[in-house]
């Protein structure tokens, strides 16, 4: 299948000294990603949802904007199952058959990530440690937890610097960015609100199911 491809720019000037609740307002500028591959099993709730993409010498930068409504975030623990709460993620692969990493956050920051050397449904993915975990800054515009939904429009943003150094560790050297070419997919879910929803960057097919390296679009770094 064809596949579509995206340029992941250097970051702007100023941004490596920024906090990361500064760095959004930034990475907005650049040319948004639209995650509006809206599987066939949704609701009728299809929020407007993009992402960012940035990257300096030692780290991706990723900024999720979502227009959403129901929102829940009832998971407050590393490695919680955020994908049930109102939730982004980004699957990366960095280099071409090692396998790919899942990052999911919920809306309020709580974070999941795994490294699966083969497609997580056929075992073998390896949770990664609190203190690689801790590595990964995140900054979440909403504060949790969210046990009672909201069922009013409302706006929310992650943003996230993930070292490269975190992947290394099982995949080897990454640097320098500049030229390569990585494969991966952006998505939105919130399985347990009350209209659950998963939209993808590139559409995953049948069955449901972001576990799909064969599905991964092209990320290439400027």
């Amino acid at each position: 299948m064809e596949t579509a491809e995206v340029l992941v720019v250097r970051a702007p000037g100023g941004v490596a000294s920024l906090p990361l609740a500064g760095v959004g307002a930034a990475l907005s500028q650049l040319s948004p990603v639209p995650v509006a591959c809206f599987h066939a099993r949704s609701s009728e709730h299809h929020p407007k949802v993009v992402v960012y993409l940035a990257h300096l010498s030692d780290c991706l930068l990723l900024h999720f904007t979502v227009q959403d409504q129901f929102v829940i975030a009832r998971h407050t623990r590393y490695q919680d199952p955020v994908c049930r709460d109102s939730c982004v993620e980004a699957f990366l692969e960095p280099v071409a058959g090692r396998g790919y990493f899942n990052f999911e956050f919920n809306c309020c920051g709580i974070m999941l990530v795994s490294y699966c050397p083969r497609p997580i449904q056929e075992g073998g993915h390896t949770m990664l440690s609190a203190e690689s975990g801790s590595q990964v800054a995140v900054y979440a515009s909403l504060t949790g937890p969210i046990q009672q939904e909201i069922t009013t429009p409302v706006k929310w943003s992650l943003t996230a610097r993930i070292p490269l150094a975190v992947m290394e560790q099982y995949v080897g050297g990454l640097s320098p960015l500049h030229g390569a070419v990585w494969r991966g997919n952006f998505y939105k879910c919130a399985d347990q609100s009350s209209h659950p929803h998963w939209a993808s960057w590139q559409p995953v097919g049948e069955p449901l199911n972001f576990h799909k390296p064969s599905h991964f679009g092209t990320i290439r770094f400027a």
